[in-house]
Parts: structure tokens; C-alpha cells; sequence
């Protein structure tokens, strides 16, 4: 699979697998963070050590992604702390949500705690299991 097959996937089912979050998606005040999501998915090396990080170490999707945004997030939020809104770091998840269950075809999800109250204050985010064996990304 490869990744601007995963981002299409994503942009493409978002709006009706994830309906309580199409403003992500297509609210103009959210686009910018959308439009993080995607970059994000488009970057391969980015994903695989995302992949990794969730496969391996029970390292949410949502943790990867803010820690390695989290200057362009402090940017886009104009808060040093980059503290997000529930309807955002709700969105977010959902988004990665997508991306691992719906795209890449991972069969389980717990809510683990990530504890990152300094940034961001998301307290809980989602790790996947159930990975097909057969996924390879390109």
C-alpha cells in the first residue's frame, strides 16, 4: 500500500466513517490540522516509525503525532503549550482512528494513557493491535 493511497483512503472515508468530526475535515478552522494529518500520512519514513512505535511499544498514533508536530502545533494554535480543544484532539484521534482501522486494517484498539499534560493536555489516545500480516507500505 502506499501512502498516497493510505491519505486517499483516509480524505475519502473520514467524512462518513467519522460524521461527528467532518468539521475536521472540511471546516475551515480545523483544515490546518487536517492538513497536518495528511502531511503526515504522505511522509513514509513518518509512517513506518508511527507503525512502529504503535506495533511495538503500545505508543499511540496520536502521541507519535503531536510529539513530532508539536512546534508546528504551537505554531497553528498560537499557545506555547499548544493546548487543544476536546472537538480537536477528539478529531485527531478519530483521524488516526481511520488511518490504522479503516485504511490499514488493524482489528483491535485500547485506550492507554499518554500523559502529555505539558503539551496538548490529551490524557488518553488509542493504540491498535490486530495488524494484517500481510501490510506493507510503500
Amino acid at each position: 500500500m502506499t501512502v498516497s493511497n493510505i491519505a486517499q483512503q483516509a480524505t475519502d472515508g473520514f467524512a462518513v466513517t467519522y460524521y461527528n468530526f467532518k468539521d475536521f475535515q472540511q471546516g475551515m478552522e480545523y483544515r490546518p490540522y487536517w492538513d497536518k494529518c495528511i502531511e503526515c500520512v504522505n511522509d513514509r519514513d513518518l509512517l513506518i516509525n508511527i507503525i512502529f512505535c504503535n506495533d511495538v511499544y503500545g505508543v499511540p498514533p496520536v502521541k507519535t503525532f503531536l510529539t513530532v508536530y508539536r512546534e508546528d502545533l504551537i505554531r497553528l494554535t498560537g499557545d506555547e503549550r499548544a493546548v487543544l480543544d476536546t472537538f480537536l484532539k477528539r478529531s485527531i484521534g478519530a483521524f488516526w482512528g481511520m488511518v490504522f482501522k479503516f485504511v490499514l486494517g488493524y482489528t483491535e484498539q485500547k485506550s492507554v494513557s499518554v500523559s502529555m499534560n505539558e503539551y496538548f493536555e490529551v490524557r488518553t489516545a488509542s493504540a491498535y493491535a490486530g495488524k494484517p500480516e500481510d501490510l506493507t507500505i510503500e
